[in-house]
């Protein structure tokens, strides 16, 4: 029969985003198991090791489950129409891969020729990753904002506007914190500055998130058309 063992257009379009959408599942999830078994794996020498390793584990974990939501609600609505945005996957994935073994270079490493080098290098690399992967998924929300597209509600445009530049401001904020002069100024405590600045981000979004829901409340609700 014509047109026996071909797909439509519409299976043509969702089912390499399926596939997309379930690999990113995958590469997210293992990336938080890796986390968590270079964690176990690291014995605290003391008390206060046991909260550092909690904390820097949170940091990263806070990190990847935030992208992974943000991924999630974006690809539920975002098509896979061109080359870019199929290669922005792909490239957002691979930053999600690496980003266990480079937060697990941070937590230190014995041996090493350079320590002090060591720790610049691994930190700079983990700051232009989170950066690229925050910038993408920026990217991503301001092109779900576009209103030519009509990927969203137009009632919804201003505020993925918001989120994307949010997402965009987080993403520059780690890659501006890879130069040089960030690494080799301290703080008292001996830590790079580098290490501090990376918490604005984490901040920024938590204040993005604070507004949106105030802005949600303070949005008047439909009619009821009553009458």
């Amino acid at each position: 029969m014509a047109g026996e063992g071909h797909l439509t257009e519409t299976e043509n379009k969702t089912k390499p985003k399926a596939r997309i959408e379930s690999l990113a599942d995958l590469i997210f999830g293992l990336a938080l198991s890796v986390g968590a078994i270079s964690l176990v794996s690291s014995f605290p020498s003391d008390v206060r090791g046991i909260y550092n390793d909690l904390v820097t584990f949170g940091f990263s974990f806070f990190v990847l489950i935030t992208m992974w939501l943000r991924y999630t609600r974006i690809m539920s609505v975002f098509p896979l129409e061109s080359k870019r945005v199929v290669n922005l996957n792909i490239m957002l994935l691979f930053c999600v891969s690496v980003e266990p073994f480079l937060f697990n270079l941070l937590r230190g490493s014995t041996g090493v020729s350079d320590p002090i080098a060591f720790a610049d290098t691994s930190s700079t690399l983990y700051a232009l990753d989170l950066g690229a992967m925050f910038a993408i998924l920026g990217g991503f929300t301001l092109d779900l904002a576009s209103e030519e597209r009509k990927l969203i509600p137009k009632e919804l445009t201003r505020q993925y506007k918001i989120e994307g530049g949010v997402w965009f401001l987080s993403g520059a904020i780690f890659c501006v914190t890879a130069l040089p002069i960030f690494f080799v100024t301290k703080i008292p405590g001996g830590l790079p500055l580098r290490y501090y600045l990376w918490l604005l981000p984490v901040v920024i979004l938590y204040l993005g998130r604070f507004a949106e829901r105030i802005g949600e409340r303070d949005q008047p609700k439909p009619s009821s058309g009553a009458g």
